[in-house]
C-alpha cells in the first residue's frame, strides 16, 4: 500500500519545466495579441457616430447646466 506520488527524475522534471515555459510564453503571446484587438475595437466603438453624438450632446447639456448654475449663483 504505498499510494504516496514519486518525484520524477531530474530530466523528466527538466522536460516539464521547459514545456510549461513554452506554453507561458504561448500564452502571453496571445494575450498580447488579444489586448491589441481589443484596443482596436475600443478605438472603433469610441469613433462610431452614435456614440460621438452621445459625447457631444452630453457635453453641450454638461456646459448648459454649469452655465445655469453660474446664472443662479449670480442673480441670488
Amino acid at each position: 500500500m504505498n499510494n504516496q506520488p514519486r518525484i520524477p527524475d531530474a530530466e523528466t522534471r527538466a522536460k516539464s519545466v521547459a514545456r510549461l515555459r513554452d506554453v507561458c510564453y504561448m500564452f502571453d503571446a496571445q494575450i498580447m495579441v488579444l489586448d491589441e484587438l481589443i484596443a482596436q475595437v475600443e478605438a472603433e466603438n469610441r469613433n462610431n457616430l452614435l456614440n460621438v453624438y452621445r459625447r457631444n450632446r452630453g457635453q453641450r447639456l454638461l456646459e448648459e447646466y454649469k452655465q445655469k448654475q453660474a446664472a443662479s449663483k449670480t442673480s441670488v
